[in-house]
């Protein structure tokens, strides 16, 4: 589903291009982006959605529509991680890999999984593979930063947690819908607000300023 999306979408079919943005919003379980997003969809589609949503936060095993396929079984993942059921955790994210190659959370669960049975180095390949996708998820960060812990490389663990703090303590980007990739933010929301007041402070002092 996900493949045949991303070739339509390259192809320039604007249907296409819009679904796979709302893949997209779902690999990052940004669901409140979802749900607005799909209020945009004529009636039909938007009914599709949104019920698919629903779903996947109330009742993700009883989900059947191939377009959320992977997100399910990411989500069935996590579940049964949760009950101790590491096996068949680790067979729902191979799956959601097999629908779904670019959805990180897969990549990054899947990780955990290889690195709590004491399998470092095929941790750390899907860690980064993960981090190649989404490198501004400070989950992917902290896995890593557990996994160098473990390692003894202290510096890369240090870097890697301020990385994930960072990215918690600034403003989440929205995605641009071509690309999936975060949009640029607004200048105002870059600038440290102490450098508007010294700005406007140097202004106003120039304005009243006389000859």
């Amino acid at each position: 589903m996900v493949k045949d999306l991303e070739a339509k979408a390259l192809a320039g079919d604007p249907e296409a291009q819009a679904l796979l943005h709302f893949v997209r919003l779902l690999r990052h379980k940004d669901y409140p982006g979802a749900r607005a997003y799909a209020e945009e969809f004529p009636e039909e589609a938007k009914e599709r959605l949104l019920a698919g949503l629903r779903l996947l936060e109330e009742a993700p095993e009883g989900l059947q529509d191939p377009l959320f396929a992977a997100e399910r079984e990411v989500l069935l993942g996590v579940r049964a991680v949760g009950e101790g059921r590491r096996e068949e955790a680790e067979a729902h994210f191979q799956r959601a890999l097999a629908l779904d190659p670019h959805h990180h959370r897969a990549l990054a669960n899947l990780g955990n999984l290889y690195q709590e049975r004491g399998e470092p180095e095929a941790a750390l390949d899907l860690y980064q593979r993960a981090l190649k996708l989404a490198p501004d998820d400070p989950l992917i960060h902290e896995n890593l930063a557990a996994l160098y812990k473990r390692k003894g490389d202290l510096d890369k663990m240090v870097a890697h947690m301020k990385r994930a703090t960072r990215l918690k303590l600034r403003p989440p980007a929205s995605l641009d819908p071509l690309t999936g990739k975060p949009q640029p933010r607004p200048l105002h929301r870059r600038v440290p607000l102490w450098v508007w007041v010294f700005l406007l402070a140097l202004v106003a002092y120039f304005l009243l300023k006389k000859p």
